[in-house]
């Protein structure tokens, strides 16, 4: 800071005053130009310990402006700190995503006190933005997407957003690079009168996968350390969207079979149990199919398990395109699946599976590599509930026996 020292005119008067007052003592006046001397002389050491009074005080109040910014800093780093143990510990008891990566966001602007506003923005499977947070804004946010060339970061790196930064003037981003229809709406929701922005990219695997974003009203809001504070909690928004595709990876693998997609035999034996317990309440008719591939062992042996596993798929495939959504499929061992058909009878069934069997044996399975074509016929057996049992167990060994019954010999 410059030092800038200065007397006000009643202190300039002050000073003359008591010069006169010290070389106006006969005995020291033998001269006129002895007195004009000697009172320039005490003028000048008046001005002299004033000044050195002055720059120490000036000097101490630097040095406690100092002393008080430094400890406000210390106060802030203690408390983001905190805040980051916060969201350490809050992270392992949370699993949704979108509650994540809300209070990611809200730790953020409790840490940044300038931040008014606030959003996260995930990258969709069509590859577009959408709002998986925000603070301060319209919850009609959340029903836009952007692509990512029409976001604030993308227009101000060229694409090349890989680290945090603090964009100014927002208001020139305007209809130039976002669609007409979506800057309508989001100007309707006052989402595009802000005019500085404090963005960290979440990054999986080296890539962009979105970006959390703090915003302001007002220009040149944030600093170096708000930057260093954006890139500690886009980790973690990095962290938790890892932590949730590994969870949701882990979840499908405990729900379906993983060759052919369908439901595994664990999850189908308890969504059975589930739905088989409301259709006792209601007293709805149920039909489990069993259902097994015609000579799959011939088509390993012949042309390798590698082909067997793509018979496995188009088939399980195709099946599961001609049931209902509400119906269960899974995958019960080897080449045999096992269908349930609620709130149908035993005769509304075999109707269904004697179309199902037609489609299916009568397209051929191209077997591309092969330059080949087979056949994939199968066999089935029904059992209802409850006319042939009210157990999973009593349903599927009637139903596996009467399919083992229609089997070529």
């Amino acid at each position: 800071m410059k030092e800038n020292i200065t007397f006000k005119k009643t202190e300039w008067l002050k000073f003359f005053a008591i010069a006169i007052m010290v070389t106006v003592v006969p005995s020291l006046l033998k001269s006129p130009y002895d007195w004009i001397i000697a009172f320039f002389m005490i003028l000048i050491i008046l001005l002299r310990f004033a000044y050195i009074n002055k720059r120490n005080d000036f000097l101490s109040k630097q040095k406690l402006n100092s002393l008080s910014t430094s400890s406000n800093d210390q106060v802030r780093m203690l408390h983001s700190q905190k805040i980051m143990l916060e969201l350490s510990n809050t992270m392992i008891q949370v699993s949704g995503l979108k509650e994540l990566m809300s209070i990611i966001l809200n730790k953020a602007i409790e840490v940044i006190p300038k931040a008014k506003f606030g959003s996260i923005l995930v990258m969709n499977h069509e590859g577009y933005l959408e709002f998986q947070a925000i603070v301060g804004f319209d919850d009609d946010l959340y029903n836009i997407t952007l692509d990512p060339k029409e976001s604030y970061q993308w227009q101000a790196t060229g694409g090349h957003f890989s680290g945090p930064i603090i964009i100014e003037d927002l208001m020139k981003y305007s209809k130039e690079f976002i669609n007409e229809d979506t800057y309508n709406s989001m100007k309707d929701m006052d989402a595009l009168s802000l005019k500085s922005s404090l963005s960290a990219p979440i990054l999986i695997d080296g890539q962009f996968y979105g970006s959390i974003n703090i915003d302001s009203e007002e220009n040149n809001m944030f600093d170096d350390q708000d930057l260093t504070l954006m890139a500690y909690f886009a980790n973690q928004a990095t962290i938790a969207i890892t932590n949730h595709q590994l969870y949701e990876k882990l979840l499908h693998l405990s729900k379906y079979d993983g060759l052919t997609k369908v439901l595994n035999r664990p999850y189908f034996e308890e969504l059975f149990e589930n739905n088989l317990a409301k259709s006792k309440r209601y007293e709805e008719k149920v039909t489990l199919v069993v259902v097994d591939l015609n000579n799959f062992k011939q088509i390993n042996d012949l042309y390798g398990h590698s082909i067997g596993d793509f018979v496995l798929t188009t088939f399980a495939e195709r099946f599961s395109n001609m049931i209902r959504e509400t119906d269960l499929l899974a995958r019960y061992g080897g080449d045999e699946f096992v269908i349930v058909f609620f709130k149908s009878d035993y005769e509304q069934t075999l109707i269904k599976l004697e179309s199902i069997h037609l489609n299916i044996t009568s397209q051929p399975i191209d077997l591309t590599t092969l330059e080949k074509r087979i056949h994939c016929s199968f066999s089935y057996g029904l059992a209802e509930f409850p006319r042939d049992g009210d157990s999973l167990k009593t349903l599927f060994h009637i139903a596996d026996h009467r399919m083992y019954e229609m089997k070529p010999k």
